[in-house]
């Protein structure tokens, strides 16, 4: 009986996910076996052997996804420009049709309007821990409740995803800069906010 090698499985399998995410992007969730396969250089029955069906390769990309920024949200937050930098770090402009394609079909699917729920819960639980720690640390507006501020920077994620698609003109990186500099102004804390004390009199 062949011996299968868990650290190789699981390289394989986010080797495929990664496949299918750049299919889903380009094609959008209605994207086929066929050119997932042809994406990711294998057969059907390769592909089977990890992922027994399409909402199986949507579920792993889910939890891919959540896996990626609970590690990549998971640091102390040293220094006020800290959060900002790693909430914007998320942003992914390289195919934000998929989020949008995900949205629509959860008005069709009840399975995956289900799974979109539970994602958003979980991501949300995510960026509310890492600003609860920043607000323990006083780098982060303390006014609002991490999740109130969880919620909100989940809206800006999402929205941000439509900046290409309104100007494609916009690249990649300034995309980014424009979302660090709107995430930088909703987490400050007060008396860090720009324009924190202007117009007040002084004594």
């Amino acid at each position: 009986m062949r011996t299968v090698n868990p650290d190789q499985h699981e390289k394989k399998r986010r080797e495929l996910l990664r496949a299918a995410l750049r299919r889903f992007a380009a094609e959008g969730v209605q994207a086929s076996i066929a050119s997932i396969c042809a994406e990711a250089g294998v057969s059907p029955g390769h592909l089977y052997h990890y992922f027994p069906s399409k909402e199986a390769i949507l579920e792993g990309l889910f939890q891919l996804v959540l896996d990626e920024a609970a590690a990549h949200l998971s640091g102390d937050v040293q220094e006020a420009r800290d959060l900002p930098a790693l909430v914007a770090d998320l942003y992914d402009g390289k195919g934000p049709s998929l989020l949008f394609d995900l949205l629509a079909e959860s008005q069709r699917n009840a399975a995956i309007a289900d799974r979109l729920q539970r994602h958003s819960a979980e991501m949300k639980q995510l960026l509310a821990s890492a600003i609860a720690r920043g607000q323990a640390a006083g780098l982060v507006d303390g006014t609002l409740p991490a999740a109130d501020l969880a919620t909100l920077l989940l809206a800006v994620l999402d929205g941000s995803k439509a900046i290409r698609l309104r100007d494609p003109g916009v690249d990649r990186d300034r995309a980014r800069e424009m979302l660090l500099a709107l995430v930088s102004r909703v987490l400050s804390a007060s008396g860090d906010r720009p324009g924190a004390g202007v117009g007040r009199r002084r004594g």
